[in-house]
């Protein structure tokens, strides 16, 4: 039965599931499976070619590894790997296309705003893996509902009068645009909108129990950040400062001025993250123990 077992492992490879799912479609698949080769035995076939067309009829192991994927997260690993590399070549293709376009003076909002958006493609889809049902998926989509709304006011001054003409409202913007132009808010900003997020984490749980998409808001945060230094810093790299010019920072000067302040919002977003995490495990853990407990 050797050859089962290794058939077994190749339907189970990359497929990214817990150590619990895999050891639960292991014994679904081999109840079916094993019935199957003794029906075949109890006919007269030998077990080498019981076990044999036994897997044939079970199914090629491309094909299985699409069934247990798409019951798992609601789109087969093909899918979901197909979107989040065509969403990270995107982001090459378009971060490197705006390199190019600024060398032929051509540069605007939009030109920024690509390589952001396929990033966020990219991660949606990879993310995915973490998904197990609808409500898990619809909580993914949410995640970069609070950075939209930053990058909006940022970039298009959506809001920005908000409450009546004169009075600016760009709360989003300043805590929700990765530390791109709030170079002088301090920890107070980057303190305010590590709460938003944390409210949203929470929430997300309230709803989904789903301790790895609850945390996504940090890890985009993070994920923001570092693709705004990246972006920014090839730019000028490859240009000087009065060669670029940028809807949100001008000047090279700066723009490196924030880089620390930029360090630090990364640092507190990953300890906020790694405490949620401690305290969704934790807050499962002591459910599951409380219904076992009431159970006996």
């Amino acid at each position: 039965m050797e050859v089962i077992e290794q058939y077994f492992d190749q339907v189970l490879r990359f497929t990214f599931l817990t150590k619990r799912e895999k050891s639960e479609w292991r014994e679904e698949m081999a109840a079916h499976l094993y019935s199957s080769v003794d029906h075949l035995k109890r006919q007269g076939l030998g077990e080498t070619e019981a076990i044999e067309r036994s897997i044939q009829q079970f199914g090629s192991i491309s094909e299985l590894r699409k069934t247990v994927t798409k019951e798992t997260y609601g789109f087969n690993m093909r899918t979901i790997f197909g979107c989040a590399l065509a969403g990270l070549l995107l982001f090459i293709v378009t971060l490197a296309g705006g390199l190019i376009a600024n060398r032929y003076g051509v540069h605007n909002r939009y030109i920024e705003l690509m390589p952001i958006f396929w990033i966020t493609v990219c991660a949606l889809g990879a993310c995915l893996v973490f998904t197990r049902k609808r409500v898990d998926r619809l909580c993914l989509l949410s995640v970069p509902l609070l950075f939209t709304l930053g990058y909006l006011q940022a970039y298009f001054q959506v809001m920005y009068h908000y409450w009546g003409e004169g009075l600016t409202f760009n709360m989003f913007e300043k805590l929700f645009f990765s530390g791109v132009l709030h170079t002088s808010g301090g920890l107070g900003s980057t303190l305010i909108a590590s709460i938003f997020l944390g409210a949203q984490a929470l929430i997300m749980f309230a709803i989904s129990k789903n301790k790895y998409i609850s945390i996504l808001p940090f890890a985009f945060s993070i994920m923001y950040t570092f693709v705004h230094m990246l972006m920014f810093s090839l730019y000028y790299v490859f240009f000087a400062s009065e060669q670029f010019s940028s809807a949100v920072t001008q000047g090279y000067s700066v723009f490196l001025s924030g880089n620390m302040q930029r360090v630090v919002e990364m640092g507190m977003s990953l300890t906020m993250a790694v405490a949620l995490f401690v305290v969704f495990q934790g807050w499962i853990y002591w459910t599951a123990k409380r219904k076992l407990s009431s159970a006996s």
